[in-house]
């Protein structure tokens, strides 16, 4: 089933396909979103997990431990369940990220698997042990099931803030995961804090479950969330939208069987 393995390396245009979906839309989206962060100074650049625990480190001023289901060592994330973006300045400094997982819940819902740990620890049970949690009272997450992608690990260094990346890369995941794994829902856990500022509207999230996620996860720490979710039909609209806002002219990409 999941037969298409996302890039580890190269920038977003040249490692473009698309296997899942329209592909018109998803083309012109990939592209218009990949200018939108060029006019902002950022090339989205595909990376390595590797890269991504290392820049989480080396930021620690401005940017919180990764949740720990990003973390390899802490989870067992494997590449061909990951996507992750980095953004660089003209330098070459990295100056932004966003990362997507995938998971297989055919057999199982996001309530089940977040509160057990499962989610977010290789080994749940000494996690648990260790005093990490998950409670979840959304009542949408006993139905959200299948193949479902989290979204997250953004981050904006301070210099680029307020630049209106937040509205590109976590689209850019989500959207990278849909065509890579064909997803039924995106999710992800906010802060309330960070809800509060606006961020699952620019992020483009559909519903917005507010106080419904309290976690303990280390090295992150403790945090009461928001579960924001969406449909895949939802995702798609979503992209039309963004690119009429964007008004950028759209260009062709292949689709992966062309």
């Amino acid at each position: 089933m999941f037969e298409y393995f996302p890039p580890v390396s190269g920038r977003l245009p040249e490692m473009l396909r698309v296997f899942h979906g329209p592909t018109s839309l998803l083309g012109r989206f990939f592209l218009t979103a990949d200018k939108e962060a060029r006019d902002r100074g950022v090339t989205i650049t595909f990376s390595s997990l590797e890269e991504l625990v290392r820049t989480n480190r080396e930021n620690s001023e401005t940017w919180r431990p990764l949740v720990p289901l990003f973390n390899p060592e802490l989870s067992g994330i494997v590449p061909q369940s990951a996507i992750v973006l980095l953004g660089r300045d003209a330098g070459g400094t990295v100056v932004a990220a966003q990362a997507a997982r995938r998971y297989d819940w055919h057999s199982t819902t996001l309530f089940e698997e977040a509160t057990s740990l499962r989610m977010f620890f290789s080994d749940p049970d000494a996690a648990r042990d260790l005093g990490n949690r998950c409670a979840v009272t959304a009542p949408v997450a006993h139905d959200i099931r299948g193949c479902v992608t989290f979204s997250g690990a953004g981050w904006y260094h301070p210099n680029f803030r307020g630049r209106g990346l937040a509205s590109i890369l976590p689209r850019l995941s989500r959207a990278l995961a849909f065509t890579f794994w064909e997803t039924d829902y995106t999710i992800s856990m906010i802060g309330e804090k960070v809800i509060a500022g606006g961020m699952a509207e620019r992020c483009g999230y559909t519903h917005v479950e507010h106080n419904t996620v309290d976690l303990v996860a280390a090295p992150l720490g403790s945090m009461r969330c928001a579960l924001v979710w969406m449909k895949t039909t939802q995702l798609l609209g979503d992209l039309e939208e963004y690119q009429i806002q964007a008004a950028v002219p759209g260009a062709h990409v292949r689709s992966a069987t062309a």
